[in-house]
C-alpha cells in the first residue's frame, strides 16, 4: 500500500505529533503481510509559510518529524519515500527546486540513518524519468542515503518504452 504520510496531519501543533490516524492502518495491514510505502510529504503551516521546507528551520522540523515517524514504526517493513513528484510544481511550490529538495532529503536521510539505519529510505519519486532533476539529486549525494531510487514513468506509449530510459537512469546512478 502506497500512501501519503502527511506532515501537517501529524504535527498539528508545533513540536507535537499525533500518529493515531496511521496506527490503525499499520496495525490492520501487518497480520496480512501487506507492506506499506509511506510518503514523507508536503507542507506544514507552522514552517516556511506552508511551502515545502526550504529554510534551515523548516528542514530541521521536517527531519525531526521524519525521525519521530521512523522511530515509531521501525521494524514494520515500511518503505519510507521522500516526497511525491518534487520535480513538478503541483507538489513543490512555487516551482521545483532540486537544490532545496536535495537539502531536505539529505537532512531526512541523515536522520533516518542515525535513528533507524535498517529502515528502507527511497526517493525522489519523480514524475517521469526527469534526468536533469535526478542527476541534481545524485550529485548532491542522495545515493548515499537512499536504499533505492523511485520514479513514476508516466507515458502515453507502451510501458516497454521505459527500458531505454531505465538503462540511462542506471548509467547515471553508476556515474
Amino acid at each position: 500500500v502506497r500512501m501519503d504520510f502527511h506532515w501537517a496531519s501529524i504535527e498539528k501543533e508545533k513540536g507535537q505529533y499525533d500518529f493515531s490516524a496511521y496506527d490503525g492502518l499499520i496495525a490492520a495491514l501487518k497480520p496480512h503481510g501487506i507492506r506499506v510505502l509511506l510518503i514523507l510529504d508536503y507542507t506544514n503551516k507552522h514552517y516556511d509559510n506552508d511551502l515545502p521546507p526550504h529554510t534551515d528551520e523548516g528542514r530541521a522540523a521536517f527531519a525531526r518529524w521524519a525521525e519521530a515517524s521512523v522511530r515509531r514504526y521501525k521494524g514494520n517493513g515500511i518503505l519510507w519515500e521522500m516526497w511525491n513528484e518534487p520535480n513538478i510544481k503541483q507538489f513543490w511550490k512555487p516551482a521545483p527546486n532540486p537544490g532545496d529538495y536535495s537539502k531536505l532529503a539529505i537532512a531526512v536521510g541523515q536522520t533516518i540513518r542515525r535513528a533507524a539505519p535498517k529502515e528502507a529510505y527511497i526517493g525522489p519519486a519523480t514524475s517521469r524519468l526527469d534526468m536533469p532533476f535526478l542527476e541534481a539529486c545524485f550529485k548532491a549525494g542522495l545515493l548515499k542515503y537512499w536504499t533505492a531510487v523511485s520514479v513514476h514513468p508516466y507515458r502515453s506509449t507502451d510501458p516497454e518504452s521505459t527500458a531505454e530510459e531505465y538503462a540511462k537512469l542506471r548509467e547515471l546512478m553508476v556515474r
